[in-house]
C-alpha cells in the first residue's frame, strides 16, 4: 500500500509526453514542451579562407569555392545544417503554440 502512494507521488509529479512535442503534469495540465537549446558554437566556414589555404590544385579549388558542395569541404556543414533545421522547428512550434493561445 505504501510503496503505491510512493510511487503515484512520483508519477504524479513527472512530466507525461503522449504526442512528441506535447507535454502534461498534473499541475499545469496540457502544453507543448519546447526543447531549450543552448547557444551552440559552431564556427563559421570561411570558404575563402578554406579553399586557398588548402588546395593548390586548381581544379579542387574551383570545386572548393563552389557553395553547391559545402556538404564535402566544411568540416562542421551537418551540425550547422542540423542546428538551423532544429531553430526552424522551434519556431514553427512556437507559431503553432501562439495558435492555439488565440484559440483558447
Amino acid at each position: 500500500m505504501m510503496i503505491t502512494i510512493i510511487n503515484l507521488i512520483i508519477i504524479g509529479c513527472a512530466v507525461y509526453e503522449p504526442l512528441p512535442g506535447l507535454c502534461y503534469t498534473d499541475k499545469t495540465g496540457t502544453y507543448l514542451c519546447l526543447k531549450e537549446n543552448p547557444l551552440k558554437s559552431i564556427p563559421d566556414y570561411d570558404r575563402n579562407f578554406n579553399c586557398i589555404n588548402n588546395f593548390y590544385n586548381e581544379e579542387l579549388w574551383v570545386q572548393c569555392m563552389n557553395p553547391n558542395n559545402d556538404h564535402i569541404w566544411d568540416p562542421y556543414y551537418k551540425e550547422r545544417r542540423d542546428f538551423e533545421r532544429e531553430i526552424i522547428e522551434q519556431e514553427r512550434l512556437r507559431q503553432i503554440e501562439s495558435k492555439i493561445e488565440n484559440i483558447a
